[in-house]
């Protein structure tokens, strides 16, 4: 016999999942990664993207660099690092250059020779490889990449526990430098997530003992945080993030619990306009519930895909937001 809680409950669950998007988008789909990838490094230099590392199906991590035209909408593997094969690394497009590197390699995660430090400036002109000054201590993993003047920037990376460390590195003398630690900054966490537009430096959400839904507007040089709207959903990490001239996006992630209650992979996206200050849903992603994924912009659309659904199996479609 239904009673009215419980009629209240089933109705509540219904229009959870006939949640409407606040704006609608339409989604493209481009030519898929040859190789489907989770836990790769994205970046764009000179009106193309390219995607590093990450790992297969099989849990291999691997230490190759793809290129993907967006005229052509061709992929292509145009080199392979050096180092070691790696996940959760870093990909910075600057001054006609790739800086690729850091991230751990996906085994023994207890010794601190996981946590890769190596760093590399690769020219796609000439197809040649440049070691560079190491990264001067191991928080590693999924540092958030920025670029401010000739500072390229990579903070609240992790090895193994939170952080909020700050570093940047200066191309012109080949050197890493380490901001002392603030209070004032956003909260520490795992798989955080932040971007740049136009010049403004956003990060936010992660996981700390919780899901943060934090969400924050950074000037890097100055260490000045200003807390912006937070997102109004549940907290999340492992999202992937890009931005354009007037939007940042976020796509899917995870919501961590304990054993009893379960997590949750999200099938959704978000946008936050800048100029409003305010964050907008989306709706559900063509391609499911997703963590581990990539985004960039090229020609001011943004771009997502790659990562793992929620059963583990690695995705290797990409769209574009028209």
């Amino acid at each position: 016999m239904w009673n009215k809680v419980s009629i209240w409950l089933l109705v509540l669950l219904f229009a959870a999942c006939t949640k409407k998007a606040e704006v609608e988008l339409p989604v493209v789909l481009c030519a898929p990664m040859p190789e489907g990838r989770a836990s790769a490094a994205a970046c764009v230099l000179n009106g193309k993207a390219y995607v590093f590392g990450g790992r297969d199906q099989s849990g291999k991590a691997h230490n190759d660099l793809w290129e993907y035209n967006p005229e052509t909408n061709i992929w292509t593997k145009v080199a392979v690092c050096p180092g070691k094969q790696r996940v959760r690394a870093v990909a910075i497009g600057y001054n006609n250059a790739l800086y690729l590197g850091l991230g751990f390699t996906n085994t023994n995660l207890f010794k601190d020779s996981c946590y890769l430090r190596d760093w590399w400036r690769y020219s796609p002109q000439t197809n040649t490889w440049d070691s560079l000054a190491e990264y001067i201590q191991g928080t590693t993993v999924s540092p958030i990449p920025y670029v401010v003047g000739e500072r390229l920037y990579t903070i609240y990376g992790s090895n193994g526990g939170f952080s909020r460390t700050m570093i940047y590195y200066t191309p012109s003398n080949n050197t890493w430098t380490k901001e002392e630690d603030s209070s004032l900054r956003a909260k520490s966490g795992l798989g955080g997530c932040g971007v740049q537009v136009q010049g403004r430096c956003f990060y936010g959400l992660g996981f700390n003992t919780s899901n943060l839904d934090q969400w924050y507007e950074v000037d890097l040089p100055t260490d000045k945080w200003t807390k912006r709207t937070f997102l109004s959903e549940k907290g999340r990490s492992l999202c992937a993030c890009c931005g354009t001239d007037e939007y940042v996006y976020i796509f899917g992630g995870r919501c961590f619990r304990g054993e009893l209650t379960g997590g949750e992979v999200f099938n959704e996206y978000y946008r936050y306009n800048v100029a409003d200050d305010k964050w907008e849903f989306c709706g559900s992603m063509p391609c499911g519930r997703a963590e581990n994924q990539i985004a960039f912009t090229l020609n001011g659309k943004a771009y997502f895909g790659l990562g793992e659904d929620s059963e583990g199996k690695i995705i290797n479609q990409l769209y574009r937001i028209e």
